[in-house]
Order: C-alpha cells, then sequence, then structure tokens
C-alpha cells in the first residue's frame, strides 16, 4: 500500500505541537531567569493555539491512529491473514524499543536529580518502573504520572489495539465500534485516559468506515469534508459554548474531518507531501524523546548553575532543533534498525 502522506505530515505536527505545548515546563525548576508568561512564549502570536492546547494533539493521534488501523488492518484482521500474534509483533517492534531506551533514560535522570538533591519534576517508584516496563501505566493501575509521562498515551494505545483486534473479528463491526465509543464515555470519568484513547481511536475508525462506505466520487467527498470543516471553525469561533462542547465538537467532528480530507487528497494525489515524509517517520522520536531532553537540560542548567531566558527565539529554535536531531538520529539509527531485527526474530508465516 503507498504511503498517505498528509497523514504522516499531520502526525509530525502533532508530535511538534506536543514538544512545544511541554516548553512551559522549563520555567516550573529554576533554570529560567524570566517568569512564566504565556504571551510572552516565543512566536506567541503565530502558534498561540499550541502554547494554550497543544495537549489536544495527543487525542488527534488517537484519532489518526484509529483512522489508519480500520483502514490498514480491518478486512486482514477479518479474513484471518493475519493472527493476534503477528499483529502485536509488528506493533510492539514499532513502539517498544524506544520506549524502553527513554524510559531507563528518564529512570537514570530520576536517579541524578536525587542525588544532587535538585527539584524532581519525576515522579516514580519500583511499581510504577515495572508499569511502564510493560507499558500498562494507564490500564487503570497506577497512582500518579510517573517516569517519561508522554508514553502513557502509548499504553494506552497498547490496550486499544487489542480491542481493536477483537472486535475486528465480529462480523457486525460498525455495532461493536459504536459501543466501545459509548463505553469510553463512560469509563472517561473514572479513567480519563483510557476513556480518551477509546474514544478517539474508535472515532477516527468510524469516521474511515463512512467514509469508505458512502457512495460518492471522491471529488464530492472532498467538497463535503470542506464544508464540514469550515461550519465547524465557523461553530467554535463565534458560539459562546464550553471549553467541554469544545472538545467534544473537535474530537468528534473536527479533527475527524480533516484526517478524512487529507486522506482522501492523498488519494487524489498520491504523491503530495512526499518531500516531507521525514517529518512523519520522526514523528514518534520526537513525541518520546523531546521529554528526557526537557529534563536534561533542566539537569545540565541545575548542575552549572545557570539561568536561561527561555523567552528568547533562539533558546526555543535550540531546543527544537535539538529535538528534531536526536529524533532523527534515533529514527535512523535505532528504531529502524531494532524494528527490523525484532520482526526478522519474531514474526512467524505461519498466519
Amino acid at each position: 500500500m503507498n504511503r498517505i502522506y498528509l497523514l504522516d505530515l499531520a502526525r509530525g505536527i502533532a508530535a511538534i505541537s506536543v514538544a512545544i505545548f511541554h516548553y512551559k515546563i522549563f520555567y516550573s525548576y529554576n533554570i529560567s531567569s524570566e517568569k512564566y508568561v504565556l504571551e510572552n512564549q516565543p512566536f506567541y502570536g503565530y502558534i498561540k493555539l499550541v502554547y494554550q492546547s497543544g495537549w489536544i494533539a495527543v487525542q488527534f493521534f488517537f484519532l489518526l491512529s484509529g483512522f489508519i488501523f480500520f483502514k490498514l488492518y480491518l478486512h486482514k484482521i477479518y479474513k484471518k491473514k493475519i493472527n493476534f500474534y503477528n499483529f502485536l509483533i509488528l506493533r510492539i517492534s514499532r513502539l517498544y524499543p524506544l520506549h524502553l531506551v527513554t524510559l531507563i533514560l528518564v529512570l537514570l535522570i530520576y536517579l541524578a536529580l536525587d542525588s544532587y538533591d535538585f527539584i524532581n519534576p519525576i515522579r516514580g517508584d519500583l511499581k510504577h518502573f515495572i508499569y511502564n516496563l510493560f507499558l500498562i501505566q494507564e490500564w487503570g493501575i497506577s497512582s500518579f504520572p510517573s517516569f517519561n509521562v508522554p508514553s502513557w498515551s502509548i499504553s494506552v494505545e497498547i490496550l486499544m489495539y487489542i480491542i481493536f483486534f477483537y472486535i475486528a473479528l465480529k462480523q457486525n463491526i460498525f455495532f461493536y465500534t459504536i459501543l466501545v465509543i459509548i463505553i469510553s464515555i463512560i469509563l472517561f470519568f473514572k479513567f480519563k485516559f483510557i476513556g480518551y484513547g477509546g474514544y478517539c481511536f474508535f472515532v477516527g475508525g468510524l469516521s474511515f468506515m463512512v467514509t469508505d462506505k458512502l457512495k460518492l466520487s471522491n471529488q464530492i467527498k472532498i467538497m463535503f469534508f470542506c464544508l464540514i470543516i469550515f461550519l465547524s471553525i465557523m461553530f467554535l469561533i463565534n458560539f459562546n459554548i464550553s471549553s467541554i462542547a469544545n472538545k467534544i465538537i473537535s474530537l468528534t467532528i473536527f479533527f475527524p474531518s480533516i484526517i478524512n480530507l487529507l486522506y482522501l487528497i492523498n488519494n487524489r494525489y498520491p504523491q503530495l507531501g512526499g518531500k516531507v515524509s521525514i517529518l512523519g517517520d520522526i514523528s514518534y522520536s520526537i513525541y518520546l524523546i523531546h521529554f528526557p531532553i526537557i529534563l536534561i537540560i533542566l539537569f545540565l542548567l541545575n548542575i552549572l548553575d545557570l539561568r536561561i531566558n527561555f523567552d528568547k527565539s533562539a533558546v526555543f529554535l535550540t531546543y527544537l532543533n535539538i529535538t528534531f536531531l536526536i529524533s532523527f538520529c534515533s529514527y535512523k539509527f535505532l528504531e529502524i534498525p531494532l524494528k527490523g531485527i525484532l520482526r526478522n526474530k519474531y514474526l512467524k508465516n505461519d498466519i
């Protein structure tokens, strides 16, 4: 199957948004020469929505994953062209190596910060390390966010993969998808992250199925989603609605429509976005690595007893460039080789 380059690009932008959203951490641990003022953040006038609401990019990840997994695997699983074992190996071989490396790295930083008696932004203990090690830390068993905190979404994602596989075997996939969405809404009030993950992953999948079943030309579908996106923006901008309503509209209508629109545009122009596909390639690296980078900078500045003006654009761009460079190296020299090794060793042909 040809890559959907525009969705790769969207994933990359979402990962960068999370990295920018977490930039404010630099102001919290006695390493900034300036106090945190939201409006003073670098390039605030251009990316203020990212500074204010960049967290929602994680929910966008779930929506995107659901869309892609329903497209790539739904038919294969139902027709038993791939079994559960191989399905998990494919996913774990992609996600786990970098997760393990960043988990160990953050553990070392945690121990170093403790030994120097610095303010420690990392929370953890042996129990939560084990949870993180097995990527089950957000399956409703943790007492607090721990170690490489962004990995919470990877934990939930793994759980969604398992649920997805077993409902993909069912004949009435629409019914079971909607059922999981309803259950996720209920779970949200007790297990917030599982609720978010389940709702978004399966709404993303449902949106793919609806689009796929529409008996309309690609061009008409593109026009339809352009209209939906336009109306969503007008509604969000012009109506005095609560933040909860904003989230519901964004996660149920606005973001799924953007994902579908990008998918349909790439169907019409398959090579569009190919030249920037690297951004999608390193998006997972950016997402998991940016937090350890923040922690390392925090540790080094404390060791050197330095204060930096994080309001400066040059400091902000340096942070992003370091993140991009390390993420690229991680993708090329760590993730891809280890993924190949694990798949060659553990994938079975007898599906």
